[in-house]
This record gives structure tokens, sequence and C-alpha cells, in this order.
């Protein structure tokens, strides 16, 4: 049975490559788009891992604080522990370098002493050859010395000796590169940007005096970190936290998890519009070799082993698809890699992608996709034919004519499931959070199945009188079995471009509506750094004062921004302290339009000392005006009577918004990270800001304009759903090859009628518009049950699934032109897809079409 199976895929091969070739490229498309988004999701946690690892990779537990520092003498009190046997202080943040645009050190400033796994010049991955002695001393007493890695610093043309200028915040400081260290000998997956330093300089330079942002314990041998950890938890007071490396490793796949479910979902799409290909090749292999399964019957072989034959050849197919889907998928995940990587750093963690890997396991998930998924698409049809009569398996509208008696079954049973699931969902599971996915799912798998009722009651009334749009839909009933496979495809790919569509219109416009009342500066103020070092990238007062003294200045408004956490350690906050002259309450209420409360009480409240949520932080955390958010501060835990709710996207995590004056009282004096000047009447805002760039040439500033600000933030939400784009890229690649195979297969069947037409005196032309009508047709009606499929897709991603996930309310719109265009095409791809079986049918003569050659 091996070599019948083997020389049967290379008959297959030889005589009907475009059939072939197009089931592979499904399926390799379906496990392209698995790979890429599991590729990419497992680079985003490395990300993090490695960062983690390469700094504190021989630590046991971690000492955090509940703010961006802690006071570098906490380290007496971890020392003190019986269980410690050494722990050393760490400052970590991301400077940006003056002159490189976009470009960043991960500083990591540490004692030089300390018995970390890369001790500086002493070690095989200093390519410096130079006497470690002589380099620790030169880290110590040379203000700036820094440790590069070889590829980073050859990448960007420094050698050792040559002096950088950094920034962090609005403040400068000089490195210099002092050692070249493989940090990934000892880590592999250490950021290529890693810069050691020694502490004290990097306090120095940079602004931390007295603080570090944690502290790294090593155990000694047999002691429990559990243990250890409660009990440094407790010597070192409320303010702190402390660690293992997997709780670490376990806040960020927390942070990243919603981010990673949608992109996981939305590439199994691409993988169930496969099945469908698979399906109607099969049919392929049904219509093509009936003789020959007929003669194998009528040899001997039982339903059984027809079924084991077609299955493994399916599966070989899956296999065929694997080999190609797997770097095809892995070119589709560095293509979006830029992408994919400034959305993390831009929305969830401050470590971006920097290399990609291949793991066995994504791997192995690739092939397991593949087969599973060629296997199942194959079993329907494999029965079938395994257990009908050889006579039957010789006549092939037979198969059509089942097909369309069972259509009202399989429309009646899909509409049955479809509104079990709605009785399920709407009372139960829209409450849990993952019952959007499964509902949408369910409805995803119901859509498929009322295809054939469809495509029967549109063509049945149809009285074709010549070759013509008519006689193309007419002949969608007529080959049943096969087109509803196609439409079906179509119609769930059209679901997902239309669904997706819509919700990304719908959430652009409503973040253009949110950006109209809360941006309402003329100009910003920030730095470089800003963009990943968030807390620690600070404006000098010096600079602010001098600000709101210019004349064309009428007020400047100051924020700073912490990262917090609940009490409770449930959740993970952005706390804003704002600034602002004037009545501050009653301008902060007035600027962040609210989901709950009055402007009036919320001023009131944030003048007392209360805060004002966003929508994402309440709907997670069940706050409402009224309650009471309590976070882990510095001295303990600071309670603040929640005030409002504020529609808010700048993070589905959450958000907090604080007078300045409070924050200050809760957790401390600090800088603010930014600012934004409000300029007198008739003052030209670009004009500001060139004379402010002009002005400030050589600081670490960063100057926009309201309308700069707003392109920035669109330009941000637009990379957002970059990836997205690949998926339903793919998704319609596949759909349209279905198209093409299904008439290619239809060619086959049709050999007969279409010599009949030809002698008919049908010319070439009009039979090659028939096809090509008949792709058009398909395209129409996966159109049109799409177009349903997505608004309800759309409905539920908008009212469901992003509120459970992320917690942002999207006001609905129709972007009526993205749509329009993607009707056109699915239309012209339906129809591209047509040519060349049209191309096949109608340039053949009628001799050639009456054999079995096609």
């Amino acid at each position: 049975m091996i070599g019948y199976l083997l020389r049967s895929l290379r008959r297959q091969l030889q005589g009907s490559r475009t059939l072939f070739a197009l089931t592979v490229a499904g399926v390799a498309l379906g496990v392209a788009s698995v790979v890429a988004i599991q590729t990419l999701n497992r680079g985003a946690l490395e990300a993090f891992d490695g960062s983690m690892r390469a700094v504190s990779g021989q630590a046991d537990l971690t000492v955090t604080g509940t703010i961006p520092t802690l006071d570098e003498t906490k380290l007496v009190t971890v020392l003190a522990d019986p269980d410690v046997r050494a722990a050393w202080p760490l400052v970590r943040l991301d400077a940006a370098v003056a002159g490189r645009e976009g470009l960043y050190l991960d500083i990591v400033g540490f004692d030089v002493f300390a018995p970390v796994r890369y001790p500086l010049g002493s070690g095989p991955a200093d390519t410096t050859g130079a006497d470690p002695g002589r380099l620790l001393r030169a880290a110590l007493t040379t203000p700036g010395w820094v440790a590069l890695t070889p590829e980073f610093a050859a990448e960007q043309g420094w050698s050792v000796g040559d002096t950088l200028t950094v920034s962090s915040g609005s403040r400068l400081a000089h490195l210099v590169v002092g050692a070249l260290v493989d940090f990934k000998a000892y880590e592999p997956l250490a950021p290529r940007r890693l810069a050691v330093m020694d502490i004290a300089w990097a306090q120095a330079l940079l602004g931390r005096p007295g603080r570090v942002h944690q502290v790294d314990v090593v155990l000694r041998e047999g002691a429990d970190p559990v243990a250890v950890a409660a009990r440094l938890g407790a010597a070192l007071g409320p303010g702190l936290r402390v660690q293992t490396p997997e709780q670490r490793q376990e806040d960020a796949s927390g942070l990243l998890a919603a981010f990673r479910l949608n992109l996981t979902a939305l590439s199994l799409i691409s993988v169930f519009v496969g099945l469908f290909l698979v399906l109607t090749a099969v049919q392929a292999a049904l219509v093509r070799r009936r003789t020959e399964f007929g003669v194998l019957r009528s040899l001997g072989a039982t339903p059984r082993q027809v079924l084991g034959l077609i299955v493994a050849e399916a599966a070989l197919v899956g296999l065929v698809g694997v080999a190609l889907g797997v770097p095809l998928g892995w070119l589709a995940a560095l293509r979006n890699l830029d992408s994919v990587s400034g959305t993390l750093t831009s929305i969830y963690v401050m470590e971006g992608i920097e290399h990609l890997t291949l793991p066995l396991r994504v791997v192995l998930l690739a092939v397991g996709v593949g087969v599973a998924g060629a296997v199942i698409g194959a079993v329907g049809p494999a029965l079938d034919m395994a257990r009908r009569d050889t006579g039957l398996l010789l006549a092939p509208l037979n198969l059509h004519r089942a097909t369309g008696r069972v259509a009202g079954r399989l429309a009646a049973g899909s509409v049955l499931v479809a509104l079990a699931a709605t009785a399920w969902f709407l009372p139960w599971g829209r409450h849990l959070r993952a019952g959007g996915f499964l509902y949408g799912f369910i409805m995803m798998v119901c859509l498929p199945l009322v295809v054939p009722l469809v495509v029967r009651t549109v063509t049945r009334p149809l009285r074709p009188r010549g070759i013509g749009a008519a006689l193309a839909l007419r002949n969608l009933a007529a080959r049943l079995q096969t087109t509803s496979l196609a439409v079906a495809a179509l119609a769930v790919t059209a679901s997902m471009l239309v669904g997706i569509t819509l919700l990304i219109g719908s959430f652009r416009a409503t973040l253009v509506t949110w950006l109209d009342t809360t941006i309402r500066a003329d100009v910003y103020v920030s730095t470089p750094s800003w963009v990943r070092a968030g807390n620690d990238a600070f404006l000098d007062r010096p600079l602010l004062d001098t600000l709101g003294a210019r004349t064309d200045v009428r007020a400047v408004e100051e924020q700073r921004r912490l990262r917090v956490r609940t009490a409770d350690g449930q959740h993970l906050v952005w706390l804003s302290g704002i600034r602002i002259d004037g009545p501050a309450g009653e301008v902060l209420a007035d600027r962040l339009p609210l989901a709950g409360g009055d402007a009036a009480t919320v001023a009131a409240g944030l003048d007392r000392g209360g805060v004002l949520i966003g929508e994402p932080l309440a709907r997670k955390g069940g706050y409402a005006a009224g309650d009471t958010l309590v976070l882990a501060g510095p001295e303990g835990p600071v309670a603040l009577p929640v005030v409002g709710v504020a529609y808010d996207y700048t993070s589905e995590g959450g958000t907090a918004f604080v007078l300045m004056d409070r924050l200050v009282a809760a957790f401390g004096p600090t800088a603010p990270n930014n600012a934004a000047l409000f300029l007198e009447p008739g003052i030209d805002a670009e004009a500001v800001v060139a004379d402010l760039q002009q002005r400030y040439a050589g600081r670490p500033l960063v100057f926009r304009s309201n309308a700069t600000l707003r392109a920035e933030v669109m330009a941000i939400f637009d990379q957002t759903f970059a990836v997205t784009r690949t998926l339903q890229a793919m998704a319609m690649l596949i759909a349209v090859a279905g198209v093409s195979l299904t008439l290619l297969i239809q060619a086959r069947e049709r050999a007969g009628e279409l010599a009949m037409l030809r002698a008919l005196g049908a010319t070439r032309r009009q039979v090659f518009t028939l096809f090509v009508g008949e792709g058009a047709a398909m395209g129409a009606l996966g159109l049109m049950m799409g177009m349903g499929g997505g608004i309800g897709l759309a409905a539920l991603l908008i009212l469901v699934i992003n509120r459970a996930w992320f917690g942002w309310t999207i006001q609905p719109h129709w972007p009526g032109a993205a749509l329009a265009g993607q009707a056109a095409l699915v239309m012209l791809a339906s129809a591209a897809a047509a040519v060349y079986p049209a191309l096949r049918a109608g340039l053949s003569d009628a001799g050639r079409l009456t054999r079995d050659d096609l």
C-alpha cells in the first residue's frame, strides 16, 4: 500500500500539477500564518526574558520598588538575612543616543565586584584582550566608562576609546567605550543594545544619586526562595516587592496575554479557510480518480483501505505544505518584526524584539496544524468515497445532487447550533473572558453550513437564455458540492476582512474623537528617551521655568507618570499627576471625556485628592465612582477615592489621573516627564516649535505641535494593526486559491458539456467569459454572506471581546471607502482566480475537451 501511495502521489504531480500546487499552497499559507504569529509571540516573551536573564540571570530573587526606584540603603537589610549569600544593586534605564534617532542603549549600572555572570574583562567573552585588572580600574576611575557588545559597536561604527553622548530625560551624559564584551556568551538572548558600567558612574552621570532600580539576590544552597522572599518582604516594608524570576516572567506574560491571543485567533482563521481548500482538493480526487478507486474496490480493496489511502495522501500533502509553510511563516515574521516590536514598546513592555528564533516546538506545532488540517479536510470526502457504491462513484453529478438534497438540513442544523450558542452566550458566555472567542468560532463554523442552501436558493429562479451571467450562476448550483466549498471559504475570509475593517475603522474614528477632546495644547515637550524610558525621562525645572516665562506662552501644563501596582497586586496602573494653572480639577475634568460621573463632582473630588480612573481599569478592576483605588506606595498602601471614570485609550492595563500635589504627597517629590504649552491667541504653533528646536538644538528635547503629535499617535495606531493586514492577505490568498481550484475541477467534470457548447457554436471567448463569470459569481455570493458575517463579527469584537480583553469603549463607525475597496478586492481576486481555469477550458478545441487530460 505504501508503494502504491507513493506512485499515486507521483502521478498526481505529473498529471495534476496545478491542482496539487493550489492545495499545497492553501496548506502552506495556513501553516505560515500560525508559524509567523507563534514566532512573533515567542519573540515578544523572549525579548523580556532575555533582557531579564542578561541582567539578573544568576539571581534567585529580585527586589524592586512600587515606584521605579528604591533607596540603595535597602541593600543592607537584604544582606542581613541569614539565607542571602550575596546581593548587589542595579541601575537600569534606556538612554537615547544623541544624533541617532530611534537608537537606545539599555544601560545597566552595577557593582563591578559583584558576583555577576560577566565580570568585566576577566572572561572569554572579552574581545578587547586587555588586562582584567586594568579594565576594572578603568571602569571605576574613568567617568562614563561603559562596556558594549561587539555586535552593536560594529553596527554603529564604534570602537574602544570612542565617546558617545546619550540622554536620559533632559540630562546629557558622555560615555567612553572602555571594552567590548560579548554578553551573549553568557546569555544567548541578551539584547545587543546592552551597555554595562559601574553603578556609581551611572548614578552620577544620569542623575540617580542614592537610588537604584532593583537589588538582585543570590541565596545560600538549600534555601527556600519562597520563604526567603516572604521574609525579605516583611523586613523591607510595604513599598518593595520581592520576586522570583518565574514571577517576573509571569508578569510579562500577563501584560502580553491579550495581544498574543488576538493574533493567535486571527492566524487560526487562515487554517480554517485552508480546510475548505483541502476539501475541494479531495473532491477533485473523487472526480479524477473515480475509475481508479472503482477498480481498487473491484479487486478487493476494502472501504477502510480506500479511506486510509485517501487520508494518507492528504497527510503527505499536509507535510509538503508544512515544508513550504514554515519558511514562509518565518519570512512573514521577519517582515512584521519591526511593526510588532514597535507595538510592544509603545503599549506593553519596554523590551522590543531584536531577533527571532524558530524553536522546535513551533515547527512541531506547524506539523500538527498542517497535517491535522489536511487530514480533517479529507476525512469527510474520504468517508463518502469509501462508503459509496462503486457504480455511483462513476457518476459525479450524483454527488452534487446529494449535496443539494441535504442543503436544507445543513442550514437548519447550522441555525439550531447558532441559536443554541446564542442562548448560552447572552446570559452566561459573555461574562467569560474567553466566551467571545468561543462564540465567534461557533458562528464561523455555522456560516459555511448555510452556503449550499444560499447558493441553491439564489440560483434556482434563474432561466439562462444564453452564455451569460445567468448561466454562470446556474452552473454554481449544478456543481454544488465543489462550488459551495469555494463560496464558503470566501464567505469566511470576507467575514474576517469586513469584521476587522469595521473594528479598525471604528477604533480609528473613536480615537480621533478622543484626541480632539484630550489633546488641546499647542506645543508638547518631551525627551528622546521618553519613548522607552517612560518613568525615568525627566524634564528639569529650570527648563520648564524658562518655557513658562516666554511671552508667547499663556500657560504650562506638567505631567508625571508612574507605573504602579494596586495594593493587591492584580493590576498595573499608569498613574499620571497633572499640574495645571488655574482651577486644576475643573480643567482636568473638562479635558478627559467622562464615562461615569459629572464634571462638577469630578472636579471637586480631584481637588480634594481623589482619582479619575480610565475605563479599562474600571472594567478590569470593577471600580466605579465612589469606590476606593488602593495603590502600593513607597510607604504603604495609598487609598484614593474614585471620583469618576474617563474614556482612555492610552493603555489597556489601566490609567489613573490625580493632581500633581496628590501624587507628590503619596509617592514623593519628583520632576515631570513631559509638558504642554498653551500659546497666546493668534500665535503660530509650528513657528514656536521651529524656534524652540533652534534654541535648544544642543539639548535632548523633542518639541511637537498639536498636529504633529496627533499624526504620531495615529501612526502608532496604524503600526499596531500592520500584522493584521498580513494575516488578512494570507486568508485571502487561500480563499482565492479555492476559487481557482474549484474551477479547474469543474473544467474537468464538464468536459463533455463544454465540448457540446463549442459544437453548438460557442466561441472560446464565450467559454472563457463563462468561467470568469462563475469565479465572479462565487466572489459575489461569498461577499454577500461575508458582509453579514463580518458585521456580526465586528459587533462581537467591538462590544464583547474588546471590552473583555482591553476594556475600551469603541463607537461603531462605517468606513465606507475601506469596505468598498475590500469588496472590489474580493470581486477582482475571484475573477482573477478564474482566469487560468478559463484559459484551460476556453482555449482548447472541442475534441480535446472531451478527453481526460485537463
